[in-house]
């Protein structure tokens, strides 16, 4: 008997999760063989543009057919934007989202972000379907939250940690444990790999001539204060005082980006920074760079991380929580203390200094580990949980 299974995802920017959601759905129509009929439920219209241009057919559920005010607006960043857009997807999706629920209830209802509106409406109403909730970080749960939580938990059928260390973390509440287990995020799809590695990709000039030596270091990511490029560019007028030659690229957009571009500007670091907003095949870059930096203050896990790993890319990461150092950790990668400026320095020095034998030798460690972030392992996991 076929399955069905929602995903409940709506987003107000396109975080690193989205992906991981639709690698799961890929994973269940791949690996399934027909035993499960997954969706994604399209809230507010925050998937109209990503779902035109999917590799692979995904079926949607759309809530509402009005999306004007989204449409019109997704694409302005800020903490008070995002806020609005949480709450306007949170009002409009409430009654739709209930009607499906006690109309057309799947098996599973799989949630990820956004995850207070199906909690609530479990709380206060009786569904024949199951929830399973995906928790990130390292929540901290106060007297009131431990309440909220004790209630909440009855409703959910399981809890799903993407890190070891999310688990332990949650394992410690004990009223918990028994609903946890460790699903990696499928971030890894090496069909989709291969295919990218061997597409050539087009680039204007300026950023072909920039990269054109090999001689640059790779930075990926929303351009936002969780990722902390300030903080890269603060050392690089250290870096570039000793090593001239040496280029950065920044591959992302964000609220930040006239922030970093007026820093380079004032500290005259735009011949050895340049900014991509976009690409569709970030292993061409990867695969190409002297190594990947990730500068970030959290992640869950990491997905770029993951990627670079992959491409057989150096990485120099940050010790952040809460992932970095389960990918990575200090023999696969060049590790500095987060947010830490000497540390950096230190690091990256090593890094320049190190043998080509030593470099290979850690991007052998994180290969193999970054095969558990892989669509296939996923698809192992979630499938003993769903039947």
């Amino acid at each position: 008997m076929t399955k069905k299974i929602y995903y409940w995802s709506p987003f107000t920017s396109p975080v690193a999760t989205v992906q991981s959601v639709i690698n799961s759905i890929i994973s269940l129509q791949r690996f399934g063989k027909g035993k499960f009929e997954p969706y994604i439920i399209n809230a507010v219209g925050e998937w109209n543009t990503l779902k035109k241009n999917l590799d692979e057919k995904i079926e949607f559920v759309d809530l509402s057919s009005n999306n004007a005010l989204f449409e019109r607006n997704k694409s302005k960043y800020g903490f008070l934007k995002s806020r609005f857009y949480y709450w306007y997807i949170f009002i409009k999706s409430f009654i739709p989202l209930l009607k499906i629920l006690k109309k057309n209830p799947p098996e599973y209802l799989i949630i990820h972000l956004i995850t207070s509106l199906p909690i609530i409406l479990f709380l206060f109403f009786n569904f024949k379907t199951k929830l399973i909730l995906r928790i990130s970080g390292l929540p901290k749960l106060n007297f009131i939250r431990k309440i909220l939580w004790k209630v909440g938990v009855k409703k959910i059928d399981k809890i799903s940690c993407p890190t070891q260390a999310t688990y332990d973390h949650m394992s410690s509440y004990s009223f918990l444990k028994k609903k946890l287990f460790l699903l990696r995020d499928p971030i890894i799809d090496v069909k989709k790999y291969l295919k990218k590695k061997n597409e050539k990709e087009i680039i204007n000039d300026s950023v072909k001539n920039f990269i054109s030596s090999g001689n640059y270091f790779l930075l990926i990511g929303r351009l936002t204060k969780q990722k902390n490029f300030l903080f890269l560019l603060n050392c690089l007028r250290e870096i570039e005082l000793k090593n001239k030659n040496l280029n950065f690229l920044i591959i992302g957009d964000g609220e930040e980006k006239k922030k970093l571009k007026q820093f380079i500007k004032n500290y005259n670091l735009e011949k050895c920074v340049k900014f991509l907003d976009y690409t569709n095949n970030v292993f061409y870059y990867m695969s190409k760079s002297k190594a990947f930096i990730l500068t970030s203050l959290w992640e869950d896990p990491g997905f770029v991380l993951i990627e670079a790993g992959l491409s057989n890319c150096s990485i120099i990461s940050s010790d952040c929580p809460n992932g970095p150092m389960e990918i990575v950790g200090e023999k696969g990668g060049f590790i500095f203390s987060s947010n830490n400026k000497s540390s950096f320095l230190k690091i990256f020095d090593d890094f320049l200094k190190s043998s080509s034998m030593d470099k290979y030798k850690k991007k052998i460690i994180v290969k193999k580990k970054v095969k558990e972030f892989s669509i296939f392992r996923h698809y192992l996991k979630i499938k003993d949980i769903l039947n």
